[in-house]
């Protein structure tokens, strides 16, 4: 991986910048404030579970902020390869701790065809959770046309292919502060 200041090279692929450290920090910010206000008063376990790898970074940056106590769990489900997404959606890490009767926030880096979310709630709504949020630093509404309610949204995105903070490209790129759109 090759690092300029506005543009990346990750393999023979080259992406510029498109989202900058520092507006992240501001979703983020905003981010808390309002599922801090969601769920000041719950007396009921609150359970964030971060769809790993991509969510992680947001995840670490986003749990933070939040001024309420929650248990943190994380899951790994696979549904791209490369830049594409493959329609199938395999869960490949399964969260350890019950959580029926519990809140839970799901969080998510991007949601993009709404797929893998789409299938998790699914798996979700059988461990007979007390509620289900889902909280997404980037959404491509345009790509997912809403099929599923998503209850925090970062940033709405157009359906480009991004990486940095979490995102990837067959796992590189993740590292980055910013984020990178592919260059066309």
């Amino acid at each position: 991986m090759k690092k300029l200041d506005t543009e990346v090279q990750i393999g023979n692929r080259t992406f510029v910048k498109y989202i900058p450290a520092s507006e992240i920090e501001l979703i983020i910010e905003r981010l808390a404030t309002e599922i801090n206000e969601s769920y000041r008063d719950y007396k009921i376990d609150v359970v964030l579970i971060s769809i790993l790898d991509g969510s992680f970074v947001f995840m670490a940056d986003l749990v933070r902020k939040l001024d309420f106590l929650h248990h943190i769990q994380f899951v790994k489900l696979k549904s791209y390869e490369g830049t594409e997404s493959t329609g199938t959606v395999t869960e490949l890490l399964d969260i350890e701790m019950d959580i029926t009767g519990k809140h839970v926030i799901i969080i998510e880096d991007i949601i993009d065809t709404g797929l893998t979310i789409e299938a998790f709630l699914d798996i979700l709504k059988k461990k007979e959770p007390l509620s289900v949020k889902v909280c997404t630093l980037l959404s491509k509404p345009e790509v997912h046309n809403d099929i599923i309610n998503i209850n925090y949204i970062g940033k709405e995105v157009p359906p480009e292919f991004i990486v940095g903070y979490g995102l990837d490209l067959n796992g590189l790129g993740r590292n980055l502060p910013d984020i990178y759109k592919l260059k066309i």
